[in-house]
């Protein structure tokens, strides 16, 4: 039942992570502009990690509980990664942005570079949930037809 949940969790993990791509992420740029782009990122990002986390958290705790280990192992390594992108990689991103508009060519390499950072991360944690969604799936796959062909 733990683990069922904890999937469930993933499975709301993937579709936030990827309505934010393909959904939020490109209204906002074609809506927003100037100072009003940046502060709603500012705004959005930092939540939208922090909700992340607590899912991942929540389905971490739920897998140790299962005793499943590649879904609490896969659980906690992406809490770390929200954990970066909340606590080190967004404010260094914020901080290189100011810089940049300020007219550092130098921050603005930076900035790139660890943007890329946030966005690689981001996607290897959809690709994490992805995975223990595909594992445990085949794993039921594999246990019913095990018991079909046994009976």
């Amino acid at each position: 039942m733990e683990n069922l949940l904890a999937l469930t969790l993933h499975a709301v993990l993937i579709g936030t992570m990827l309505s934010f791509m393909f959904v939020t992420t490109p209204a906002v740029f074609n809506i927003l502009k100037g100072d009003n782009l940046q502060k709603f990122l500012r705004y959005i990002f930092p939540r939208l990690f922090k909700f992340c986390l607590i899912i991942v958290i929540l389905a971490a705790i739920l897998f140790l509980i299962g005793k499943s280990f590649y879904g609490s192992t896969i659980s906690i390594i992406m809490g770390f990664g929200f954990l970066a992108n909340i606590y080190i990689i967004t404010p260094k991103i914020n901080k290189l942005r100011d810089l940049t508009l300020e007219g550092d060519l130098i921050s603005e390499k930076y900035f790139k570079f660890l943007h890329l950072v946030s966005v690689f991360i981001f996607l290897l944690q959809v690709i994490g949930s992805g995975s223990v969604l595909v594992i445990y799936s085949l794993n039921h796959i594999l246990f019913f037809f095990k018991n079909i062909m046994v009976s």
